[in-house]
């Protein structure tokens, strides 16, 4: 007998031990067993102490738990999976003592006894047919042992875990940006930061957001801010680090201004072209066109539209050479002189480099076009090791030296802020134009019904939302002012 302690034994295992005992307990009440005393027969049922089992029932009724059964026909059908393992174990305890005692020659009371797998099932409050599947499940486990009903060991497998779905955010971009607007005018104006439940308030109101606290506590987490402790109350503030790089990124801008430059933005765009569920479900995927433009206050930049079919809205399909190519055949032959470029912080374009699956050949051909050193008899290891230490500049500096040496200047937007790039407001009149007429077309009609729709865009709602970036630029020196 287990003489395991009862702060091992969880709720589920300390309720059905309590069941298995109010059953015994009835059927000697009722005559229809007449063997020794029922703690004890509960103690042989379920392999704990009767010191275990009578601290267990005590701790029920203290608690208020009706726990006794009845020995109709009444019993859950809880799925085996929401059973643990150590209430598993109990009931296959239960099953193997009750089957004994069904084999007991020369009492009466069993004559007319019911099934071992049936009064389990009404001892322990679950069905006869999750009784049935926890012995099966034993059997497998113990096939190649001797088994004896006293010495179970913890033979079953804890129930898989189910996997936590994390919550979805329900803002684009420009919800995004007008949720850290929103907090940065809060704090400018009442000098503190809104509580999550006052902001939850006023993004709804305002974004029509409906998600829960938790949801929005995880979309502000993603967007940079976190949570500080102060006077033992937790306060929302926003990361060091992404206020120092706005920072950075709005004194260049301005001094860029000052200086008379032309300021292009950039950006890309996925647009879905495929909405209808069935083709998603056939094949997990949608077809899309990603389209990648650049403008400024004067309109989109001629010639500089690229549109291109791709499977997924994946970083992935925005790869480095249809990037570079873009940006030396359609930008930058057709950017004013001295202008300066913003891109988009957080879908860099990197060039490709080789993975720890790539073959030696790729890595051997990617370094010595980067004139890195390396030996030819080193395993992928080690070349992999080297790729890393020299992949980070390539990745950051490809892009920037082609511009530049073009005669440009190159801006990097801080992360998480959609609300500096005008672009946004460009994507978000053409997706309802767009996503309206989007119902199983094909890809040649959407194609030119996004071209199209481009076309259509006059430079007076550029003009517009540059003025609404320009507005967002200063509330955000504001900000800074006021924190001094």
């Amino acid at each position: 007998m287990s003489m395991t302690g009862k702060k091992c034994l969880g709720s589920q295992a300390k309720a059905t031990i309590a069941k298995v005992y109010h059953h015994i307990k009835k059927e000697k009440e009722t005559g229809i067993i007449n063997l020794t005393d029922v703690m004890w027969r509960t103690a042989q049922a379920v392999g704990y102490s009767e010191c275990i089992i009578t601290s267990i029932l005590n701790e029920k009724q203290e608690d208020g738990e009706c726990t006794s059964t009845d020995t109709t026909e009444e019993t859950t059908t809880t799925p085996t999976n929401d059973i643990n393992s150590q209430t598993k174990e109990i009931i296959a305890r239960v099953y193997h003592h009750m089957k004994i005692e069904a084999e007991i020659e020369n009492v009466r009371y069993l004559k007319n006894a019911k099934s071992p797998s049936r009064r389990t099932a009404q001892a322990v409050g679950y069905s006869q047919r999750t009784v049935f599947k926890i012995i099966k499940e034993e059997k497998l486990a113990c096939a190649d042992t001797s088994f004896m009903a006293q010495d179970i060991t913890s033979i079953f497998k804890p129930p898989s875990k189910r996997k936590r779905i994390c919550p979805k955010s329900t803002m684009d971009n420009y919800d995004l940006s007008l949720l850290r607007k929103t907090i940065i005018s809060y704090q400018t104006k009442n000098h503190e930061m809104p509580t999550l439940k006052e902001l939850k308030e006023i993004v709804s109101e305002k974004t029509g957001f409906d998600g829960c606290k938790e949801t929005l506590r995880k979309i502000l987490y993603d967007s940079g801010f976190e949570w500080s402790t102060a006077d033992n109350h937790k306060l929302l503030v926003e990361r060091h680090d992404i206020q120092m790089l706005r920072f950075r990124y709005l004194k260049e801008l301005q001094k860029y201004r000052d200086e008379g430059r032309y300021i292009v933005f950039t950006d890309n765009y996925y647009v879905e072209t495929s909405t209808r569920k069935e083709k998603k479900k056939e094949n997990g995927t949608s077809k899309g066109v990603i389209i990648i433009h650049a403008g400024g206050c004067q309109g989109f930049v001629p010639n500089a539209c690229l549109i291109y079919e791709t499977d997924s809205a994946s970083d992935d399909s925005l790869n480095f050479n249809n990037y570079k190519q873009w940006l030396t055949s359609q930008l930058l032959p057709n950017l004013p002189e001295n202008a300066a470029i913003v891109m988009n912080n957080e879908n860099c374009v990197f060039e490709n480099c080789p993975d720890p699956n790539s073959s030696k050949s790729f890595m051997h051909v990617w370094l010595t076009e980067r004139n890195i050193e390396y030996e030819q008899t080193m395993n992928k290891v080690e070349l992999y090791d080297l790729i890393l230490k020299g992949k980070g500049t390539f990745k950051s500096h490809t892009i920037e030296e082609l511009v530049r040496s073009k005669g440009f200047q190159v801006l990097r937007l801080p992360p998480h802020h959609p609300d500096l790039n005008p672009m946004e407001h460009i994507w978000r009149v053409l997706k309802k134009d767009v996503v309206l007429k989007n119902v199983e077309q094909e890809l040649t009609s959407n194609l030119n019904l996004i071209k199209e729709r481009i076309e259509m865009i006059e430079c007076s709602l550029w003009e517009y939302a540059c003025r609404q970036v320009v507005d967002a630029e200063h509330q955000y020196m504001k900000y800074f002012d006021d924190r001094l």
